[in-house]
């Protein structure tokens, strides 16, 4: 199976419940701060991963996104390495590789949040060969 898609990582940070404090503009706030993997066509890959390892380990699935020569970048190859995946559809670019940040207040109600998908929009079909 072939998945084109985006691979990124998400950034969650959450505020801690707590009575003497809200989240503020200009300010910080104590809680925690979750570094994820993701991207839509990341996820997709992982999920056929699984399927396909466990009921036909004999084929794979292949990912073909591009990703930065930054930390990020080595982080997702590194990860999918671990969870067994294929990283040869990775194409490094000089680019920031794709981030998700949100902000979560001590609820987990969306307070607002950065998406930086611009490397995805530098990916074209001429940069997939067979």
């Amino acid at each position: 199976m072939v998945v084109i898609g985006s691979a990124a990582i998400d950034i969650t940070a959450q505020a801690s419940p707590s009575s003497y404090t809200d989240l503020a503009v200009h300010s910080t706030a104590p809680g925690h701060v979750k570094l994820t993997l993701g991207g839509v066509g990341r996820n997709i890959a992982e999920a056929s991963h699984r399927v396909m390892a466990a009921r036909y380990p004999e084929l794979s699935s292949i990912l073909l996104a591009p990703i930065g020569r930054d930390a990020f970048g080595h982080l997702l190859v590194n990860e999918l390495q671990a969870y067994k995946m294929r990283t040869d559809g990775l194409s490094r670019k000089d680019d920031r590789t794709a981030v998700c940040n949100i902000v979560l207040d001590t609820s987990g109600a969306l307070v607002g949040g950065v998406a930086d998908m611009g490397i995805t929009e530098t990916f074209t079909g001429d940069q997939v060969k067979p």
